[in-house]
């Protein structure tokens, strides 16, 4: 069973957050992950790897988890001013959103496409699940507000605001693309307008 962090000592903690950097390069470099070379870039042997995750898919799993708990902190976390309506605040939550999905590297290989590990591709779904989940709580917040239209439907309209943010990514965080994180900011906003609308 793969190792979870609190169950660890410090030394412990330390060696995973090797491997789990280990891992990411790997997964920037070569767009997949291999577990031998990732333990030789971790300095460890193979056998020590398999002490802190079970197999490939759970070392993956760790990978991609840790990007979005990053994420989540970063987007997520951060409640409305005093004085400011749910709407702005919205706005400003795709600006930070774009900002840090264009600044962090992994973004390339996990939001922008779809990823090449299927342990990736799964662990990316169920966060995107947990991502529509939220943004329908937060819509249905602002509903009840009056700041949003009566009519939306707070999931289906959480699922298109996001699937467009997705899209466009997968669009934007190409290697050839010049579009930057404001043509997305731009275009997500509108899209947002468009699905909720102020009331």
């Amino acid at each position: 069973m793969t190792v979870e962090p609190d169950e660890l000592t410090d030394k412990g903690r330390r060696t995973r957050a090797r491997l789990l950097e280990a891992a990411k390069q790997e997964l920037l470099d070569r767009g997949r992950i291999e577990v031998t070379r990732v333990a030789e870039r971790a300095g460890v042997s193979l056998g020590l790897l398999y002490r802190y995750f079970d197999d490939k898919p759970a070392l993956v799993t760790a990978v991609v988890d840790r990007f979005y708990d990053r994420y989540e902190a970063e987007v997520f976390s951060t409640p409305a001013p005093a004085g400011v309506d749910w709407l702005t605040h919205e706005y400003e939550r795709i600006e930070t959103e774009v900002e840090f999905l264009f600044r962090e590297p992994l973004s390339r290989r996990i939001v922008g496409g779809t990823p090449a590990e299927p342990a990736a591709a799964h662990a990316d779904a169920r966060r995107l699940g947990r991502h529509i989940e939220m943004a329908a709580r937060n819509i249905e917040h602002g509903r009840r507000r009056g700041e949003i239209v009566s009519t939306v439907e707070p999931q289906l309209a959480a699922a298109a605001i996001i699937g467009g943010l997705r899209s466009c990514l997968a669009v934007a965080l190409t290697e050839d693309s010049s579009m930057g994180a404001e043509d997305v900011v731009d275009t997500v906003r509108r899209i947002s307008a468009a699905v909720i609308g102020p009331s």
